[in-house]
């Protein structure tokens, strides 16, 4: 259905072709939130909107951190955003009065709206996120493009199914759900070697063959001292850990923790969106049905046929959900919850269909729709795409 209908074309030619604006929760939770109109009452999280343009979430905050003097600790954010991309999401930091953020300057990141909070943001407190896209170099002439958009989105609104898109696994590097795996086994050496030393294709030709000779040399110190000289610092991650592993090149674990938490703890969600995505294909799914994403307090009832899938591919994994527990790194256990199956995006719209001013003789759309918390754009364009 969708492969006859589908526009082709291109995404994120510009950066600005792919905008994102998180929607902020309903009256509930901001009450939740304790929110008020800054400098109305003393809180102790000072709350703001923070718009970046390529920039990682993770990366913006350990700059903002950086340049505030603090610890990534006390920063609190509902989700995080497409890198490649203009963004904007509230952002919560503890104990820092607005106008010491309002005096920052970091390049590409922009702070507005300064409210207070009694509570930091956690992963989560939003409505979801509205897109606004731009599909470049698409073959379709004007009027052929927008008959097929609006079939698609006809479909669409019928509902797709609610998968894990690329980005919860990577991009460019598809690691997450392995090296998330193996920390759940405390298999933490090789858990250190994959996210520090595995190449692959699609990366920077100097960093494809520097994690192909640290793969080659891993386990001797001298190989942590030469990688720790020889990565480029925009790899700050895998740097640190090098460092600490020059220094305790047996404690595996603790070069993980060189790691943010909230990355460490994406490792883990990525096991349970690849068994979740393996356990939803193929089968039939109903508007406002919802099933389990495993962690520790999941029970399975057998009678559920994805229930039962997800069961088996938990085997073909050799984990339980006891090690969800993550009795090596405790700090990042993960309890379980539930998913919808189906993803119906909002608010489809077809904003403008033109000549393509960067590829002549070509078409381009411009299209927005909003997605609840935890939704992927990248599902439903491919559905637009092909």
């Amino acid at each position: 259905m969708f492969l006859m209908q589908t526009i082709g074309g291109r995404l994120r030619q510009r950066i600005e072709d792919f905008v994102v604006e998180e929607i902020p929760p309903k009256e509930t939770l901001h009450e939740k939130l304790q929110k008020q109109k800054y400098g109305e009452e003393e809180g102790v999280h000072t709350v703001f909107w923070m718009e970046k343009f390529n920039w990682d979430t993770n990366m913006a905050v350990k700059e903002l951190a950086r340049k505030l003097h603090i610890s990534v600790s006390r920063i609190g954010f509902a989700g995080t955003k497409d890198k490649r991309a203009v963004t904007k999401q509230r952002v919560s930091v503890w104990n820092v009065p607005a106008e010491k953020i309002k005096a920052l300057t970091i390049r590409d990141i922009w702070f507005s709206d300064f409210t207070e909070a009694q509570r930091k943001l956690q992963l989560g407190d939003s409505e979801g996120n509205k897109f606004i896209i731009t599909i470049r170099d698409i073959d379709h002439d004007e009027r052929e493009t927008r008959f097929r958009l609006e079939m698609l989105f006809s479909e669409l609104d019928k509902g797709i199914p609610n998968v894990f898109g690329p980005q919860r696994f990577g991009e460019v590097r598809r690691l997450s759900h392995i090296v998330g795996l193996l920390m759940m086994k405390k298999d933490f050496e090789q858990a250190c070697k994959i996210y520090v030393a595995r190449a692959f294709e699609g990366e920077p030709e100097d960093v494809f063959e520097m994690r192909k000779s640290m793969w080659e040399r891993w386990g001797r110190i001298e190989a942590f001292k030469r990688g720790l000289n020889d990565y480029p610092y925009r790899l700050k991650y895998e740097r640190s850990m090098l460092d600490y592993l020059t220094q305790h090149p047996d404690d595996f674990c603790g070069a993980l923790r060189r790691l943010p938490s909230r990355l460490r703890k994406m490792f883990i969600n990525a096991v349970q969106a690849d068994i979740w995505n393996r356990a939803i294909e193929g089968e039939r799914l109903s508007a406002g049905q919802k099933e389990p994403l495993p962690g520790y307090n999941t029970e399975l009832d057998e009678k559920d046929p994805i229930q039962r899938k997800i069961k088996k591919i938990m085997a073909e994994l050799q984990i339980t959900r006891n090690h969800f527990k993550m009795s090596g790194m405790p700090e990042i256990a993960t309890s379980g919850g539930e998913r919808e199956v189906m993803l119906v995006p909002k608010d489809l719209k077809i904003l403008e269909v033109s000549k393509d001013d960067l590829n002549p003789e070509k078409t381009k759309a411009k299209i927005s729709f909003a997605l609840p918390s935890g939704s992927y754009a990248t599902v439903v364009l491919e559905k637009i795409m092909g």
